[in-house]
């Protein structure tokens, strides 16, 4: 009984199928990265419309706000592989950020729209607008925590 020695062929074909897996592999792991960098920098885009209308009332800030949070709704939407640590825990944290930075939103509006009425229940709309900050700001920081950045 003879054992059949490898070619040269063989050898070559499985050095090619393995750096096609490698290639693939870090390809996909690429774009775990940077879909989650877009993420991080949509949402940092966020905070800091979201810091202004707080800060001031106009119509800019409050169209910038709006656009900020349908960025970072579209980035929360990302699909991580299996090759990033936490994925599904992270894909599910990012949609509770999207959701929450919306619900604070929409809550910094209606509590502007009390002061321009001046409609007494303003403390209440205003602690329920900080309340959704400080949960936006600790879902943002669980999220980064996941991703392991400290």
């Amino acid at each position: 009984m003879k054992i059949a020695k490898p070619t040269k062929w063989s050898l070559i074909f499985i050095l090619v199928v393995a750096a096609g897996v490698l290639f693939f592999a870090i390809r996909m792991y690429q774009d775990d990265i940077k879909a989650l960098k877009g993420f991080m920098a949509s949402y940092e885009q966020f905070d800091k419309a979201i810091s202004g209308l707080s800060q001031s009332a106009a119509a800019d800030f409050e169209s910038r706000a709006g656009d900020a949070v349908a960025g970072l709704s579209a980035e929360a939407s990302l699909r991580l592989s299996s090759l990033i640590k936490n994925d599904a825990k992270l894909m599910d944290q990012a949609r509770e950020v999207a959701d929450l930075a919306r619900k604070e939103l929409e809550s910094l509006r209606a509590y502007q729209r009390g002061i321009r009425q001046e409609n007494a229940d303003v403390e209440e709309l205003a602690e329920g607008s900080r309340i959704l900050m400080e949960k936006r700001k600790t879902a943002y920081a669980r999220f980064r925590e996941l991703g392991g950045v400290r």
